[in-house]
């Protein structure tokens, strides 16, 4: 090698190089020239002896391939086949080194590692997930809106292992209000048994059953997304279902709450390391659901305060989801281990009640209303309700002034009638002859100003940026809703079982005489 190096920089000394960094690029195509030149022959020699040990030959022409520059550049433009022998040693190791170290780091700061993990795993089985509009880093933390997740992600478990062994999928939010024990709980969103990988299986993505009917989805959809950056489409088909579904795949959905909160679903890939199928007995757990619900219904308690169930509950299957974990008892009691994992984050925002509609389940709203009397509070209630109800366009388009009136319930304030006079009139042409005023002599002012004075240039460099093309302006903010602005917009949404009810609270409210006023 040596040699080689010699021979190389005496041939560069001679062709006159000019630069050391000519000359030491030079040398280094010239040695990698050489060593591949070395590694083909050792495959030829392996080749020809029929060696009986593949995986040898298929480490050199791995070496061979990882040694081209060219296949370097086609990974990291993400044009590469990673099934290939070559690009999928690149891919495993770019996991390897960079998006498990992230992947822990991550789980540590949004205390996956604690509430759910009992401690940090590095998983042994590559799991990728990409929704609609996330570029495949949807499993290390990246947060995603509600309305992206209404299908389901694509799915890509690696083992690298050419036997053939089995897995249970499940999606689980850690995060989920219920209000019956007053404390989180973690809620099934997906469960699939019985997966069988062999080095490499892809799950389509697009499933998403519990849906309401397409007609319903297609003329409801565009209304309640309006604004919206993305709205993932519905696939053409069914996506093709691998292994056994326990609990069909159900869109993320948090629900709003002051504090916000910020709703954690973490995807878990665990092997199932007995023979046979993972048996989860639900008619016995549809029984003890329906036990619950039974036990719920003699205790009359005030909707408020608790959680509400009603026919698109029961087609979701929501209190049946939650019976089954925590996680780690569910892997527990079906005896399996734990092999690849990540997470998401996501928030409410304007645009996930589409997703409860889409879902045909109420929306709950949670929060507090300090400093409320009850009469107070079931003012502001009616208030916003009746905002709600007369909003002049979506959310997105509304302006400060009215979002702010939404948020804090403010009834539209009116200047009495007046009785128009000839004076008042004379006051109201002069007004309008001094804003008239005004207005030429800025725009005279303006027109002086040169384009060749710095303000000039100023001026023009920033009348250049407000006449770009929209679609280099920058997007608008979300809008931001109080938990009274989102509680309005529910009790007026079509569908939901809140719309139009006065419970238990607002009723006791009306019904208490004061002694000089009753509401």
């Amino acid at each position: 090698m040596r040699a080689a190096a010699k021979r190389a920089e005496q041939c560069l000394s001679r062709r006159g190089l000019a630069t050391a960094a000519d000359r030491a690029q030079s040398i280094a195509d010239r040695i990698l020239f050489a060593q591949r030149n070395a590694v083909r022959t050792e495959i030829e020699q392996l080749e020809k002896a029929g060696t009986s040990d593949p995986k040898s030959l298929l480490a050199k022409k791995v070496e061979l391939g990882y040694s081209d520059p060219k296949n370097h550049v086609a990974f990291a433009s993400k044009t590469a086949d990673v099934t290939q022998d070559v690009f999928a040693t690149m891919h495993q190791q770019r996991w390897r080194s960079f998006l498990v170290p992230r992947l822990l780091k991550l789980e540590a700061e949004h205390r996956v590692i604690g509430d759910v993990l009992p401690s940090a795993h590095r998983p042994t089985v590559n799991l990728e997930v990409n929704f609609q509009n996330t570029q495949w880093l949807c499993a290390y933390g990246q947060p995603v809106p509600p309305l992206w997740t209404l299908y389901s992600p694509q799915i890509t478990l690696t083992t690298n292992d050419p036997r053939t062994r089995h897995f249970t999928i499940a999606m689980v939010d850690i995060d989920r209000p219920d209000p019956d024990t007053k404390t989180y709980e973690e809620w099934c969103h997906w469960l699939v048994t019985d997966v069988p990988v062999t080095t490499r299986l892809v799950i389509p993505g697009g499933s998403s059953p519990l849906l309401q009917d397409a007609a319903s989805l297609t003329a409801d959809l565009p209304t309640l997304t309006a604004g919206a950056d993305f709205v993932p489409k519905a696939p053409a088909s069914p996506p093709a279902q691998i292994g056994n579904v326990i609990f069909p795949y159900v869109p993320a959905h948090p629900a709003a709450s002051n504090p916000t909160k910020v709703h954690r679903y973490v995807l878990m890939v665990m092997e199932q390391t007995e023979a046979g199928s993972v048996k989860i007995d639900m008619a016995n757990l549809k029984q003890k659901a329906e036990e619950l619900r039974a036990l719920k219904a003699k205790k009359s308690e005030p909707m408020w305060t608790t959680s509400v169930e009603g026919s698109g509950e029961a087609k979701l299957e929501v209190r049946e989801r939650g019976m089954l974990l925590p996680i780690t008892k569910f892997m527990k009691d079906h005896k399996l281990e734990l092999k690849g994992h990540g997470f998401f984050t996501s928030t409410w925002n304007i645009h996930t009640p589409a997703v409860f509609s889409q879902l045909g389940i109420h929306e709950p709203v949670y929060g507090t209303l300090k400093g409320q009397t009850s009469r107070q509070l079931v003012k502001k209630i009616t208030t916003a309700t009746s905002l709600a109800a007369s909003l002049p366009g979506p959310l997105a388009t509304l302006s400060a002034e009215t979002l702010k009136d939404l948020n804090n319930a403010t009834a539209p304030r009116f200047n009495p009638n007046r009785l128009l006079t000839r004076r008042g009139m004379e006051v109201q042409k002069l007004r309008r002859q001094d804003e008239m005023a005004k207005e030429a002599a800025e725009a005279k002012k303006a027109e002086k100003a040169s384009v060749t004075t710095k303000a000039g240039k100023k001026a023009a460099a920033l009348a250049a940026v407000e006449t770009k093309p929209a679609a280099s302006v920058s997007m608008a903010k979300t809008p931001r809703l109080s938990a009274l602005a989102a509680a309005a917009l529910v009790r007026n949404k079509e569908g939901d079982m809140a719309k139009g009810l006065k419970g238990d609270f607002v009723r006791a409210v009306k019904e208490k005489r004061y002694r000089y006023q009753n509401v």
